[in-house]
């Protein structure tokens, strides 16, 4: 079993969202593979009330299109105020010693839907949009 900590290494909020962290082992067991982020998922899936809301959040979140991003960031918002901090934060912020997991670890917490708008706005919408709003002028 590995020993749960948070990341002390740069936010998954940096740049492309890819931070993969070396880290030395820290298993109990060196013989062992430690993931982290596995191990908060188990963590998870044992907690009834996070189970039930992450299991909320990714059905709301994956669905096919179109994508609800109304009922995502809602669906999102409530994981993070329903679920006890101890097993969200360790699943939202485990530390990850490969690019995959860091994949995984982004699409947790910023899914596609959660940003991504269901029609691309044309370029002549964004400009019109560009001059209404003070801060994009």
């Amino acid at each position: 079993k590995c020993i749960l900590f948070f990341q002390c290494s740069p936010s998954p909020f940096s740049a492309g969202m890819h931070t993969v962290t070396p880290k030395a082992n820290t298993c109990s067991d060196p013989s062992k593979t430690c993931n982290p982020c596995l191990d908060a998922a188990k963590a998870c899936n044992l907690n009834n009330t996070c189970k039930k809301q992450r299991s909320t959040y990714i059905a709301t979140c994956s669905k096919g299109e179109p994508c609800n991003r109304k009922r995502c960031h809602k669906a999102l918002r409530q994981f993070l105020d329903r679920v006890p901090t101890d097993y969200s934060h360790q699943l939202l912020f485990c530390p990850c010693q490969d690019l995959g997991c860091a994949e995984r670890r982004r699409q947790t917490i910023v899914p596609l839907c959660s940003f991504e708008d269901k029609v691309k706005p044309y370029c002549l919408e964004l400009r019109k949009n560009c001059r209404q709003d003070p801060l994009c002028r």
